[in-house]
């Protein structure tokens, strides 16, 4: 039989983001931008984000269904891969339906003998019945916690060993079943439209969680999209507007410096709760989709082009500086599932360098009173409460007024520490 499209689709999308490093939700886009509208498009994105969320499970199964795993070729293990998640994971796709597309294009792409070996792997798995679907079967097969956490969760190992070391036993195990479990959707009401309180009341009945003008939905509902086509909503994740709340947004100084604004998303999240914002960002496509984004607010926000290192030109002083800095993203693991495949203990010692250079260059801008603000979308102590406290020790003339991390508990997915520093 032919390879039905949605898995050649779903296989293309993750070899532009596991082989061409090109980041998931832009493989997704461009993959699938030229397929009309139809179900392929939902399975193949179901098909590639659940195989990255998983692949460390999936990965842990063919290790122990292959006879040589590490010299199999990549080409049979990824089709096998997406195979297996489809026989694990995905309960309305007929057994043989699988065996049957993913035998066919493992002929095709490489031999019947290799056909052969993957109908063999996949009636294997078959065989196992249910018991690769719970942790018993993982625990009996791995020597050590952190050895089980990994083939379980589907994490890399140094991942699970750094959140074991940073956060203990609970709270990793809170994180790393976040990070598997698909987040819910979020949106902001932007409450300087017109149209603010309708839009928000029409939300709060379909609500998992919320805050004052943000959401956590289970699915994305019609109106919407009339709603962000006309600058009253946005997409924006619940867990990111709550840790603006969380350190206190509406207390800050205005102006505010927006330093590493990137799209725009906090930029406009700070305009509609009444601050008067700068942003700037190193990235001029970037700025470009920011600028986008205020015409469809209503804001018109000042943007300029300069790394988060500085300089910058600025006419006046600002009062807050706002630092959503690059980070390793360990926190959005649920939503950007890619990103637990890419990076390594030694991206995260550079993202902390970065994060040091930007924090000095950006507290030279604030006179006394001035505001700094830190957020990062990742659970690392060494780029979240260890970044700040050497901040503050290298800099006795800040203060910490606030920290706050997300809380699993909130059931949100993702997971931002924020600081708020203030200069005496």
């Amino acid at each position: 039989m032919s390879t039905p499209t949605a898995r050649r689709l779903a296989l293309d999308i993750l070899r532009r983001t596991l082989d061409n490093k090109q980041d998931l939700q832009a493989a997704v886009d461009d993959a699938l931008s030229p397929v009309p509208a139809g179900p392929d498009k939902g399975l193949a994105t179901e098909l590639a984000y659940g195989y990255l969320r998983m692949r460390g499970r999936i990965n842990f199964l063919l290790s122990q269904l292959l006879k040589n795993p590490h010299q199999t070729s990549p080409i049979l293990k990824r089709i096998l891969g997406v195979a297996m998640y489809e026989l694990l994971f995905l309960t309305r796709i007929p057994d043989y339906a699988t065996l049957d597309w993913a035998v066919s294009l493992v002929r095709e792409r490489l031999d019947a003998t290799m056909g052969r070996v993957a109908n063999g792997v996949l009636r294997s798995l078959l065989r196992l019945g249910l018991a690769p679907r719970f942790p018993d079967y993982y625990q009996t097969k791995t020597i050590g916690h952190d050895q089980y956490l990994a083939a379980w969760y589907s994490c890399p190992q140094w991942l699970v060993r750094l959140w074991l070391d940073g956060y203990g036993k609970e709270r990793t195990d809170a994180f790393l079943q976040a990070s598997i479990t698909t987040p819910p959707l979020g949106v902001r009401v932007n409450r300087a439209h017109t149209r603010a309180e309708e839009v928000r009341d029409s939300l709060r009945p379909l609500a998992q969680n919320s805050s004052e003008w943000g959401f956590a939905l289970p699915q994305w509902p019609d109106f919407l999209a009339q709603a962000v086509a006309e600058g009253s909503a946005t997409r924006q994740s619940l867990a990111a507007q709550k840790i603006m709340d969380a350190i206190g947004m509406a207390y800050w100084p205005s102006p505010v410096l927006d330093a590493c604004a990137g799209r725009g998303g906090k930029t406009y999240l700070l305009s509609e709760a009444g601050k008067s914002v700068w942003a700037s960002d190193i990235n001029v496509f970037r700025l470009r989709q920011l600028k986008a984004e205020g015409a469809r607010l209503g804001f018109d926000v000042p943007a300029f082009r300069a790394q988060g290192q500085g300089p910058w030109s600025l006419r006046q002083t600002p009062h807050t500086v706002f630092l959503d800095v690059p980070c390793s993203g360990l926190g959005v693991l649920s939503r950007r599932p890619d990103i637990k495949w890419k990076r390594t203990a030694g991206d995260c010692a550079g993202l902390v360098n970065l994060q040091e250079q930007i924090l000095e260059a950006t507290a030279a801008l604030l006179s006394s009173g001035g505001c700094l603000a830190y957020v990062t979308c990742t659970l690392n102590p060494e780029e979240n409460e260890r970044q700040i406290e050497r901040f503050t020790l290298r800099h006795p003339e800040f203060t910490s007024l606030r920290q706050a991390q997300s809380d699993p508990a909130e059931a949100l997915g993702e997971f931002f520490y924020g600081a708020v520093l203030r200069k005496n």
